[in-house]
């Protein structure tokens, strides 16, 4: 299994909460990853599909108000 590669952030690839929510949340949950918080070797996949779920949905509800 291949590592990820560490880079810093670039905010022309970010995605935009308000305008695309869903891949706002997948790009968290990745950073996250990234940043060494969320391990997809431990636990279970439906925890880092939870925290999809959460970031989304509050993203789109900014998105609404």
């Amino acid at each position: 299994m291949s590592e990820l590669p560490t880079r810093p952030l670039d905010n022309e690839n970010i995605a935009h909460p308000d305008k695309h929510p869903k891949q706002a949340a997948l790009q968290l949950v990745v950073e996250l990853v990234r940043a060494g918080k969320l391990s997809p070797l431990q636990g279970d996949a439906s925890n880092m599909l939870s925290l999809y779920e959460q970031f989304k949905k509050h993203f789109e509800q900014d998105r609404h108000h």
